[in-house]
Parts: C-alpha cells; structure tokens; sequence
C-alpha cells in the first residue's frame, strides 16, 4: 500500500496538479511521475515554470493519513 510521504507519487501529483491547474490534469501527472532528485528540485522545477511557490498540501497528516 503507497503511502503520503514528501517527494511520493501522491505528494508529486498533489503539488504538480495545483501549481499548473487541473486544467493541465496529464500535464501535471507526467511530470509527478519523473523521480525527481529531491522535494527541493521538484518544487524548484515548479516555481522556474509557473513563477510562483509550489501550491498544495504542506504535511502528510493534512488529510488525516
């Protein structure tokens, strides 16, 4: 069973899906799946795309898990 850990699948999607809009849904769930180095390059990646600070959920316990 996955869980919710920082730099996880269910993290990546979260992060992605918010920052680029679920009108970008296939974009945003490719690019959660790349296995990005850390949380800090991922949400670097973010930021150079979008020109903002990653959006999403901030800890695992967010959604009681």
């Amino acid at each position: 069973m996955n869980s919710w850990i920082p730099g996880g699948i269910y993290d990546n999607i979260d992060k992605f899906a918010n920052s680029l809009g679920y009108e970008n849904a296939s974009i945003a769930l490719t690019l959660a799946t790349i296995p990005w180095d850390s949380v800090d390059d991922r949400d670097s990646f973010i930021e150079m795309l979008t020109g903002e600070m990653p959006r999403g959920g901030k800890t695992k316990n967010q959604f009681g898990v």
